[in-house]
């Protein structure tokens, strides 16, 4: 049976106490850490004490010389500021003498890339190389996309489609105005779910957009498809809250003309008129939340629904690697198509809250 590859992370940002022990709990070996950053007695204590990682280079040895030095593929994991993302990819791809260049590429949210940008990306030949929105893995959401097809009789007509995300205010975890910003860090969120389930093909205009002025704490918006899909406007609405302490909380409402889908956080509630509600699925992991629950707390930035969520993903990511060829879930979450997507359309919430029009979401 095929091993998985060593992985490399790249970056130092809070998210690597979570992608570390989580690759580790899946059996995965950290051979190297590389910063961009200059290496403070703080990066080296959270790497060396905190993360148990003692192979740590900084800017001073070139990520071109390590990546050179491989003898097989690299896992790398890009855990840095969001500005940095895509002349890493380029770099990981281009000075690697491993030829074709086979090392797998995982980003880590939230992203701010131009949607253009992203097409050199698609025309990278990687094995696996994919921004990822982990949300996604939470197989409520699994659970969700295939109830909608496969019992879709059962479900009648959609109409009306509704995401809620409520959580504190970002404005003190960054000084980075993407980090801190609810449309990139969890506004994509929802789009990426949302954009999972129903597809991008029919994408048609952002309307009815909202962003509160001057500390962005509400947004909300209608994401609109072509008439041909049956499927109404979606509201999607996102709040934050400076007197919530570390509460991240969504909920999507989905209703049809047989009956309602809820998502409240980890569950998928199945309801209908004049009968209990059903519990078609409760994806809370407990020993995730346990490991987790206080970083969270210091973190609000990095709510435990998408740790558990990535916990999750990891389980694919394996899958994926050992097996050699991706499942279609994993493909599915990893589209291209929904990244690209979910870019496009932060550029028309954006654009249609300043000018109180419809735009559309084009290529």
């Amino acid at each position: 049976m095929p091993s998985t590859p060593p992985v490399l992370i790249i970056g130092v940002n809070p998210i690597v106490k979570i992608v570390v022990p989580l690759l580790r709990a899946f059996g995965f070996q950290i051979s190297h850490l590389w910063s961009p950053c200059r290496l403070t007695p703080d990066i080296i204590s959270l790497c060396k004490e905190t993360l148990n990682i003692e192979s740590v280079f900084c800017s001073t040895l070139p990520l071109d010389q390590l990546l050179n030095n491989a003898t097989q593929s690299y896992l790398i994991f890009i855990c840095t500021d969001t500005d940095q993302h895509l002349s890493l990819i380029k770099r990981i791809t281009s000075t690697s003498i491993i030829k074709p260049c086979n090392h797998h590429v995982i980003c880590m949210p939230p992203f701010n890339v131009d949607p253009k940008s992203l097409i050199s990306v698609q025309q990278i030949q990687q094995q696996i190389c994919c921004y990822c929105y982990p949300i996604g893995f939470l197989p409520t959401f699994i659970k969700l996309k295939r109830y909608l097809t496969e019992e879709q009789a059962n479900i009648g007509n959609i109409q009306s489609i509704e995401f809620r995300i409520q959580c504190c205010s970002l404005k003190s975890c960054s000084d980075d105005r993407i980090n801190s910003s609810l449309l990139n860090r969890f506004g994509s969120f929802a789009l990426s779910i949302l954009f999972y389930l129903f597809g991008t093909q029919s994408l048609s205009t952002i309307s009815h957009a909202y962003i509160q002025s001057p500390n962005e704490t509400t947004y909300s918006f209608h994401i609109n498809y072509n008439r041909s899909t049956h499927l109404p406007p979606i509201f999607v609405n996102i709040i934050s809250n400076s007197h919530i302490s570390s509460t991240y909380y969504q909920e999507l409402v989905i209703i049809s003309s047989k009956c309602a889908l809820l998502v409240n956080d980890y569950r998928l509630i199945l309801r209908r008129l004049n009968t209990e509600d059903q519990i078609l699925i409760d994806s809370f992991h407990s020993d995730t939340n346990d490991k987790f629950e206080e970083f969270s707390k210091e973190n609000p930035e990095i709510p435990l629904i998408f740790i558990q969520s990535f916990y999750y993903f990891m389980g694919h990511l394996k899958e994926s690697l050992i097996n050699q060829i991706p499942r279609s879930t994993f493909t599915d979450l990893t589209s291209f198509e929904i990244v690209y997507k979910v870019q496009e359309a932060i550029v028309a919430i954006r654009e249609a809250a300043r000018t109180g029009e419809i735009v559309p979401i084009v290529r």
